[in-house]
């Protein structure tokens, strides 16, 4: 475990985990990090489930059929808190590398809580794309996965190494059950992505494509 400072400054610890399909045939290997190394360590391989994605094949259809659901029941909001965000659980992610098939275009991650007893308080989660040669495009998808509980996402990106990150969406969108949101942008350098869950409440995947 490594103790370190993001990009706002703000203190970490870090750890690199290698990630399997469940073929065992594809890898990842992901940066984890967070303000609290107590709960950096409840992270483990175990926590993520890595989707390998082939050529020819949608990434949004892929997302779309997994969380398709005939549930439409009514979704209740956790309106979104005050001062006590400050002491809240933070994570973040990003891929390190990765080792393919042939026919592996890519792979999308999804993490799973770790911690299944805490019922109030914000978990914030960071998810940072990889960087971009020049004229590449990049797409962000949100997906709201919880009927019962809306989560809240934030996205920014900056134009080169060295630029500050700008918004693209402000913190804290709303997302609601089943009506995902998707961003694309051309010449982008980086994407980063910021998602707010209540308690353990798994209510929104972010993924870039």
């Amino acid at each position: 475990m490594v103790f370190m400072h993001d990009d706002s400054g703000s203190a970490r610890f870090s750890k690199s985990l290698v990630i399997y399909d469940a073929d065992r045939q594809n890898s990842a290997r992901l940066l984890v990090g967070s303000n609290d190394s107590t709960y950096l360590r409840l992270w483990t391989e175990e926590n993520f489930e890595l989707i390998p994605i082939k050529y020819g094949q949608s990434t949004k259809d892929i997302l779309d059929a997994r969380f398709k659901t005939t549930n439409s029941g009514a979704t209740k909001a956790v309106e979104a808190s005050d001062g006590s965000d400050t002491e809240s659980l933070q994570i973040f992610t990003k891929f390190e590398s990765q080792s393919l098939q042939d026919d592996v275009e890519k792979v999308v991650l999804f993490e799973k809580l770790p911690v299944k007893d805490i019922s109030e308080g914000w978990i914030y989660l960071t998810h940072y794309s990889k960087t971009l040669l020049p004229g590449d495009s990049i797409t962000c998808f949100v997906y709201g996965v919880n009927p019962d509980v809306y989560g809240y996402y934030g996205l920014e990106m900056r134009a080169s190494e060295n630029d500050m990150w700008s918004t693209v969406v402000s913190e804290w969108k709303q997302v609601e059950y089943g009506k995902p949101f998707v961003h694309g942008l051309r010449n982008a350098y980086q994407m980063k992505a910021s998602k707010k869950v209540y308690g353990a409440s798994e209510s929104v995947i972010v993924l870039f494509d």
